[in-house]
């Protein structure tokens, strides 16, 4: 099976770029439930329907996909003057078609941060003046699928059905389908669809929006002074992310360089708090007991999550100086044994004196 698509007043190649040899391009068949389309251009018979196709051209990074509606011409002697002989005989069965109608869309998964504005893009050629019909629609994750705005070609207006999002009316007449959202909040995503309807054909692109949030990382010091044998809980926390996947682990860096981290097992987990914004907080933390082989020493808070290209990493120093208790008590230990030492000393003396004969 062969499609030999005609050049035509609409301009395919113009909407896929220069990088042809990165594409990837499928034309399926275009039921029309033997309804006859009415297409200015297009001849039609009333007891025999044109056959519709629609052909999806993606490009392989996705950075674009387009939806092209095309219609099947006659293989009159003119157009097959046009096809080289080989394809006569290597492709017995061949159409040759039109392209009439095509719909645009941009990268099919976009993420963003909370509270920006966000550029849905959707552009769509018709190969004649006339008016078209716009709706942007919303299926939330797990959720029904609602009307976020529509334009009526007709009448040239847009039905607002959501505060935060804005199409481009004075655009609408040279391709611009594209949706803005203003200040997006963690109810926007989902999947959005680009409708576009002319005549009796609807050309629809999807657009997955993804909210991602990256986490704020904070220990409750920087430097930490402890006594030895004191105990001190080293706090991490992990706030303001979204989605609900970040992981957190505490390291105990080595005090020479080459070696690698000691992972700090005894570790425990606050559960996941939930706020007002939608995003996600919780904490980790352990109790360190002061030992003077922590003087010196750094323990690290690593945290992972989706949003990150990278993991964030937050230290914090110990210093730990020796017990001045233990050193009291070693200086009274030593004031007792010197004390007995001289009272010894005295009785030693004292024995020796007595022991003397007396002179009579």
């Amino acid at each position: 099976m062969m499609f030999i698509v005609r050049e035509s007043s609409l301009d395919i190649l113009q909407h896929v770029g220069r990088d042809t040899d990165k594409l990837e391009c499928q034309i399926s068949r275009y039921f029309t439930d033997n309804t006859q389309i009415l297409w200015p251009g297009i001849q039609t018979h009333v007891d025999k329907p044109n056959s519709w196709f629609t052909g999806t051209i993606k490009h392989q990074a996705d950075k674009f996909t387009v939806t092209v509606f095309l219609v099947q011409l006659s293989a009159s002697n003119e157009a097959a003057k046009q096809i080289p002989n080989a394809a006569f005989h290597s492709h017995p069965e061949r159409f040759f078609l039109s392209g009439v109608f095509l719909v645009r869309t941009g990268p099919s998964l976009i993420q963003s941060g909370l509270n920006k504005d966000v550029l849905l893009h959707c552009a769509f050629a018709v190969d004649h003046h006339t008016a078209v019909t716009i709706k942007w629609i919303l299926q939330p994750k797990g959720g029904q699928k609602k009307l976020i705005l529509a334009y009526n070609g007709s009448t040239k207006q847009v039905e607002h059905n959501a505060n935060r999002a804005e199409m481009f009316p004075a655009e609408i007449s040279k391709g611009n389908a594209s949706l803005l959202l203003r200040a997006v909040e963690i109810r926007d995503a989902g999947s959005y669809y680009c409708s576009v309807f002319v005549s009796s054909l609807l050309g629809t692109q999807a657009i997955q929006l993804e909210i991602v949030e990256k986490p704020t990382v904070t220990l409750n010091a920087d430097v930490l002074s402890l006594v030895e044998g004191d105990e001190h809980k080293l706090v991490c926390d992990i706030s303001h992310f979204y989605p609900l996947d970040a992981e957190a682990q505490w390291l105990q860096e080595p005090n020479k360089s080459g070696m690698l981290p000691h992972v700090v097992n005894h570790v425990l987990f606050s559960s996941h708090r939930q706020n007002r914004d939608g995003t996600y907080s919780f904490s980790s933390y352990f109790l360190l007991k002061a030992s003077l082989g922590d003087d010196g020493r750094r323990y690290t808070c690593r945290v992972e999550h989706q949003s990150l290209k990278h993991p964030i990493r937050k230290s914090l120093t110990v210093h730990v100086t020796e017990s001045t208790s233990a050193t009291w008590l070693l200086l009274l230990l030593l004031v007792v044994l010197a004390g007995c030492l001289v009272g010894l000393l005295y009785y030693l003396h004292q024995a020796r004196s007595s022991a003397k004969p007396k002179p009579y």
